[in-house]
């Protein structure tokens, strides 16, 4: 009996508990798809943030990502030039070996660009909140139009309890 009523008491406690929703990109309040005391599931879209901001950075790594694949190009193909020249022995060795050291830079520069195009990527997908848990919500704190800017701190947006 003493355990029932402990694992009720448990089970009460964290059915009362408020539960934070966070923002954690920055940008303008586009839609609040619920209302104060309203009802939501798991997974429920619950607010959308401008993705802007964060589509232009995207467009713009992409555009740096095709301009060093462009000078790759050039560059690999100059030293599969240099390469055969080398083998020929027409070609100091360390000529080759610079060649090469510029290669290897501009690959590692397409893999820096293509890891931040996937944060950024990271980052649009966290512009459509979504309840964490079915629950009430209990208090919203933001409104259509207001700001967000859960870069530094993240924001809290959205009270829920269950």
């Amino acid at each position: 009996m003493k355990i029932l009523a402990l694992v009720l008491l448990i089970a009460s406690l964290s059915f009362a508990e408020d539960i934070k929703v966070f923002a954690i990109v920055k940008g303008k309040v586009l839609k609040l798809h619920v209302k104060e005391g309203q009802r939501v599931k798991r997974g429920q879209l619950l607010m959308e943030i401008d993705p802007s901001l964060y589509l232009a950075q995207k467009k713009s790594l992409e555009g740096k990502k095709k301009e060093i694949e462009a000078r790759l190009w050039k560059v690999e193909r100059d030293y599969n030039r240099l390469k055969e020249l080398f083998e020929r022995d027409l070609l100091a060795e360390t000529r080759l070996e610079n060649q090469k050291i510029s290669y290897d830079t501009l690959k590692a520069q397409i893999q820096q660009v293509e890891g931040e195009i996937e944060r950024i990527d990271t980052l649009i997908s966290y512009t459509k909140i979504t309840a964490p848990i079915s629950g009430r919500v209990k208090k919203l704190l933001i409104h259509e139009g207001s700001y967000v800017n859960g870069t530094f701190i993240p924001q809290v947006v959205i009270l829920l309890s269950r």
